[in-house]
């Protein structure tokens, strides 16, 4: 039993100073190494997201044409939530056409031939928004659509005379700015894209000294 005892002057021995340092500084470079690799594959998802939506929405537009024979017409802005009121009883065009119904699920209203209502006047949901579809009611703009990113700089374009290309002359000349930018001929010709609907969104962190997008043709 005396194999045993405990020694009576035995020491506990805990990490010193330089060790619990040394710790913390692996710890920090692992962290280092990790986190933009986590914040990247975030981003790719994000991106990927955003790009099911634009599939999506295209599908939803196409589907309109079928049914009326034209595409719709959204804001003159040609932005997804150009003239869109924050309310989710106010008018959203491009929620409302697509949708069939308002945001709070009212039905549509008026018949001229530029409003929701006159434009589906079957009142046929060719889209069911989600609330990942919409920002939050809490936020500074609320229940509006938007991507992956939280963005809600999108623009839309049609294949307005139906030749089966949308290019810049058929606006204008010039393409709708999203958060101050938009393409250059790099990313779309001046020969135009060859589609019937087209959806593009300022990338996270873009600015006018480094633009970058998300397409829906890319």
């Amino acid at each position: 039993m005396a194999g045993s005892a405990i020694p009576p002057y035995s020491v506990v021995r805990g990490f010193t100073l330089l060790e619990l340092l040394s710790v913390i500084a692996v710890i920090g470079i692992l962290a280092a190494l990790l986190f933009p690799t986590v914040g990247a594959a975030r981003r790719s998802a994000n991106k990927a997201r955003t790009k099911v939506q634009f599939t999506q929405w295209a599908a939803a537009i196409e589907s309109f044409r079928s049914e009326y024979g034209y595409y719709p017409a959204f804001d003159a802005t040609n932005l997804v939530n150009g003239g869109a009121s924050t309310a989710p009883a106010g008018d959203h065009l491009f929620h409302d056409i697509l949708a069939g119904k308002k945001r709070d699920g009212s039905a549509l209203t008026g018949t001229l031939p530029a409003s929701a209502g006159g434009q589906n006047r079957k009142r046929i949901g060719f889209y069911t928004f989600t609330d990942n579809d919409l920002t939050d009611a809490s936020s500074p703009a609320p229940n509006l659509i938007r991507d992956a990113f939280d963005n809600t700089e999108i623009a839309v374009l049609v294949d307005r005379n139906l030749d089966g290309v949308i290019n810049s002359s058929d606006y204008g000349g010039s393409l709708p700015l999203v958060a101050g930018i938009a393409p250059g001929t790099t990313d779309f010709p001046a020969a135009g894209i060859r589609a019937g609907v087209i959806f593009y969104a300022p990338a996270p962190d873009a600015t006018a000294a480094q633009p970058e997008f998300i397409f829906s043709w890319k």
